[in-house]
């Protein structure tokens, strides 16, 4: 049983979270609660905890200070904040230290009881399962064209979850196959802004310390597309900050140079072993930490880089299929129409076919 603590100054507030949600019925049993974090702290001091409610405005010690405090004497506990204030930096910070969840008061009562508890039941049954390799949510069956979101029921909930993990992996860092894959199946998930607001906060936090790299939210930031146009623009100022250093010190630098190496040799015969003395590391090291980094070995990978740039060689050219092939560092076009359609499952000419149609 998950062991939850509300910590909020209402004492009503308390009691009638306690007495409304169906905690039983999500493994999860209310231990004790608190009226200010001071008395929350002292309450943890003496019973084990794993969730944490808490409201951001309490007398003696704010939520946001006992979120500071409990995260560090208490790593292992998880959070969600519950508060009638949405300004932005409030929900920002938040997710920043790590909290699982944002839940206005003010839509609480039209917010699904058992939802909640679902999805933040979910999310710590993910965290709990990491560093795992993450599931690729292409596995699951794809949204439905109108689809209600994650909210609508344990199978949306389950590929919501393996988008989470697919995001915290970082793949698609380095993968601009599986990034842009990540994009378009997260517009199509339907879920709140908000939700996809935390992970990508908490996914670009972890990011901070390695990359050294500015990851505040742009003002612009409001819904779930400019979430993403957010994180594409991230995305490309690590690959600009990338480019212009000579860093080869850190590894997740190091992978990353190598990633931009192989996009700048991708036509030309390039093995793994140019690739390990680009960035100063041996054969055998560079392949163990691409594997780890980018989730596909260095075949894998250079293989996904062409067939990208073919793709985009036949909708903006009307060359022939040999010529792409050849573009793209394969001289054999039936090599290359049987590797295209493994990986698109479609054949180069019928690729092109379908983009042109689109654009009817």
């Amino acid at each position: 049983m998950i062991r939850v603590l509300i910590v909020d100054d209402d004492k009503l507030a308390r009691k009638g979270l306690i007495s409304i949600l169906p905690w039983a019925e999500h493994d999860m049993t209310v231990v004790g609660e608190a009226a200010n974090g001071a008395k929350a702290l002292e309450f943890m001091e003496r019973h084990e905890v794993d969730l944490m409610f808490v409201d951001l405005s309490m007398p003696v010690m704010s939520g946001m200070e006992l979120l500071r405090v409990a995260r560090q004497k208490f790593p292992g506990l998880r959070s969600v904040v519950l508060s009638f204030h949405e300004e932005f930096e409030n929900v920002q910070t938040a997710y920043r230290m790590g909290v699982l969840d944002y839940i206005s008061k003010v839509r609480l009562e039209s917010e699904d009881d058992e939802q909640i508890l679902k999805r933040i039941r979910q999310q710590m049954t993910s965290e709990a399962r990491l560093p795992a390799p993450a599931p690729r949510a292409a596995e699951l069956p794809a949204w439905p064209a109108a689809a209600p979101g994650p909210s609508g029921g344990s199978a949306d909930e389950a590929r919501w979850a393996a988008l989470e993990q697919e995001w915290r992996a970082h793949y698609w860092l380095y993968n601009e196959a599986v990034f842009q894959r990540l994009c378009k199946e997260t517009m199509e998930a339907g879920v709140a802004f908000r939700r996809v607001e935390g992970l990508f906060v908490r996914v670009l936090s972890q990011m901070e310390s390695v990359i050294e790299l500015d990851a505040e939210p742009r003002s612009d930031v409001h819904d779930v597309r400019s979430a993403i146009a957010w994180l594409r623009d991230y995305r490309q100022r690590v690959y600009a900050r990338v480019a212009a250093s000579a860093d080869c010190a850190n590894t997740t630098m190091s992978i990353l140079k190598a990633v931009l190496y192989i996009r700048e040799q991708a036509s030309n015969p390039v093995h793994a072993e140019d690739v390990a003395d680009h960035v100063h590391m041996s054969r055998s090291y560079f392949s163990q930490c691409f594997k780890k980094l980018t989730g596909a070995t260095f075949n894998e990978f250079l293989r996904q880089e062409r067939i990208g740039a073919a793709e985009r060689l036949l909708c903006e050219t009307n060359r022939s299929i040999a010529w792409v092939a050849q573009a793209v560092g394969y001289n054999d076009s039936k090599y290359f129409s049987q590797l295209f359609y493994e990986q698109t499952r479609l054949l180069p000419s019928e690729f092109r076919a379908q983009f042109h149609k689109g654009e009817e």
